[in-house]
């Protein structure tokens, strides 16, 4: 029997996309060439939509090099601040064997906030007055 050796003249074409300092990368990556020449900038115009989540920033603190340290404000909206009181008095009532059931309680509270963001953080939040048009598919 003949030995037949497995060639592909397909080309394997796809996008790909990465996150690196703060910015995001696509290009297309073709397998078949080799590595220098494997990512290319796409050749035609996309439009990209983009859907995330973002973090919050942290503070300075007392020893940083912020000319003002204590006028900073949170980028959290104000209605959930009490949750994360709540979460710093659940860790003050687990230090004590007797107050668990209190720790249960505020710990409670403080996941009901996480539920409560993250359905804020998924809305559609866009000011100002906006129209949808129908479209047939």
């Amino acid at each position: 029997m003949p030995y037949y050796k497995n060639i592909y003249t397909r080309k394997l074409k796809e996008f790909v996309w990465w996150i690196e300092r703060d910015s995001i990368g696509i290009a297309e990556y073709d397998s078949s060439q080799e590595q220098k020449k494997a990512f290319t900038s796409p050749e035609s115009v996309f439009k990209v939509y983009l859907f995330y989540i973002k973090k919050a920033d942290h503070f300075y603190t007392l020893d940083s090099d912020s000319s003002e340290p204590h006028t900073e404000e949170s980028e959290l909206p104000s209605e959930f601040h009490q949750y994360i009181v709540d979460k710093a008095i659940q860790y003050g009532y687990e230090e004590k064997p007797e107050q668990l059931k209190t720790a249960m309680y505020y710990e409670n509270r403080f996941e009901r906030g996480i539920k409560e963001g993250k359905a804020y953080a998924n809305r559609g939040r866009v000011g100002g007055m906006r129209s949808v048009k129908q479209h047939g598919f």
